[in-house]
């Protein structure tokens, strides 16, 4: 079920609710109306007639006969407009001499419903028929009954329900139209929001929202379009960063052949001369010059081959440590680049640190001291690693060139440290000026997180 109908459904219950606290209200207000007025009529005419049999006790003109050849007493049929009770005037025998029931018509009335009649339940009122002896002179002449007939007054309390009623009918319709229109109209821009985060979804990251005009809405579009831009940077520079990695591949294992070819190569070449020339040596001396020659071929070849496996991976620290390899690293950086002061503090980092870990702070400091080298031009570095239970921490500071990093970061030095930090989890922060020298920060976890899933 949809929000949208949810909320609809809320507010139809809420107004059907009302409406019938209403009809609750309204009728049992009518019935005290009703008996309230019957009851206000009964005692009125009960008074009237009081008055009138005192009058006719002391004034017998009245016994006279009427038009009709009988004698009225009370001339009931003058009471038409009595309409709420039914006065009745029956002799000693029990006849029904007056009345006024034929006084008006009830047809001419419109009817209340059964269903409106029981929901007033009249039945409780404490409204019942009123009997009254006649006696004159000590001569009993009848009984005069004055039943209650409220079927007026609720034929008139019906009618003003039904208007009211109708009133509320045509309140309730609109409210409902006008909370649908209104609801709609509010989550209107929700099939957006799920149009673009299928899109999303797809890989097309340049889906964006309106600005929509509801508060609460306006800061989800604003976020949306934030996380967008930063979903369609970051797949950008992914792509990019792809392929300046495969271009990298390439060009190392390029450089790889051509170093095999040349150095690797020239050494054997030169080995095989000299094994072809002890083979054909006619004097010991001969022979041992060559074999000497292979010698220093064979040595030659062996550092050339280890420069170049250092390249691929080094080996440095699983021979050494991380810190003393990080302490290899900046003392033969210092040798290489005498014009600038290296000052470093290198903590004895202990504890269990991972290859993946200790891996990546090598190349992030080997990085850091490559782009010094060729890019800063500084005349002092600053390095201080350190460690607790869970991190290594490491900076770097130069008072160098400088950089924009908002217009460097199309190279693979920097990116590729990110990723390599933040591929461990770790973060990375670079804080530089353009003239004012450059410093980064760095922190890896000891432990990788795929490794903390595994102990789970």
């Amino acid at each position: 079920m949809s929000l949208q109908l949810k909320l609809n459904l809320m507010i139809t219950g809420l107004l059907l609710s009302l409406l019938a606290l209403s009809f609750y209200s309204i009728t049992h207000n009518a019935r005290e109306d009703v008996r309230a007025e019957i009851e206000s009529t009964s005692n009125l005419v009960l008074h009237l007639l009081d008055a009138e049999i005192i009058h006719y006790s002391s004034d017998f003109g009245w016994l006279s006969p009427g038009a009709e050849g009988q004698t009225s007493i009370f001339r009931l049929k003058n009471l038409g407009n009595i309409r709420h009770l039914r006065i009745d005037f029956y002799d000693a025998s029990g006849r029904l001499r007056e009345t006024n029931k034929n006084a008006y018509d009830k047809t001419d009335i419109n009817q209340p419903p059964q269903w409106f009649v029981k929901a007033m339940d009249l039945s409780t009122l404490s409204v019942s028929q009123t009997r009254k002896n006649i006696v004159l002179n000590g001569r009993f002449l009848g009984e005069l009954v004055v039943t209650p007939d409220p079927s007026f007054e609720m034929a008139e309390v019906w009618d003003d329900t039904v208007g009211l009623l109708t009133l509320v009918a045509i309140f309730f319709v609109l409210m409902n139209l006008f909370a649908y229109i209104a609801v709609k109209y509010t989550f209107k821009p929700v099939k957006q929001i799920i149009s673009a985060l299928t899109q999303l979804e797809t890989g097309n990251f340049q889906s964006r929202l309106p600005e929509f005009k509801q508060v609460e809405l306006k800061e989800i579009g604003s976020k949306f379009n934030l996380m967008a831009d930063t979903l369609q940077q970051s797949t950008v520079n992914n792509h990019r960063l792809t392929q300046q990695i495969i271009n990298l591949q390439e060009d190392e294992r390029k450089r790889l052949a051509q170093d095999i070819h040349d150095e690797i190569g020239q050494y054997l070449t030169a080995i095989h001369v000299d094994a072809s020339v002890i083979f054909a040596a006619k004097t010991l001396v001969t022979a041992k010059e060559s074999a000497k020659a292979i010698g220093a071929v064979t040595r030659q070849m062996m550092n050339t081959i280890h420069d170049l496996l250092q390249r691929l991976r080094p080996r440095v620290l699983d021979e050494l440590g991380l810190s003393l390899a990080l302490a290899e690293l900046a003392h033969h950086w210092r040798e290489r680049n005498s014009n600038t002061l290296l000052i470093h503090n290198i903590a004895n980092i202990t504890g269990c640190v991972e290859e993946t870990t200790a891996v990546t702070a090598y190349r992030v400091m080997q990085e850091c001291l490559t782009n010094v080298s060729k890019h800063a031009n500084a005349r002092k570095l600053n390095i201080e690693i350190k460690h607790d239970e869970k991190h290594v921490f490491m900076e770097f500071e130069d008072d160098g060139n400088g950089f924009d990093f908002n217009q460097h970061t199309k190279g693979y030095g920097l990116a590729g440290m990110m990723e390599r930090v933040q591929g461990l989890r770790g973060t990375m922060h670079i804080d530089s000026v353009v003239g004012r020298g450059t410093k980064i920060g760095v922190i890896l976890p000891k432990k990788s997180f795929n490794s903390d899933d595994k102990g789970l």
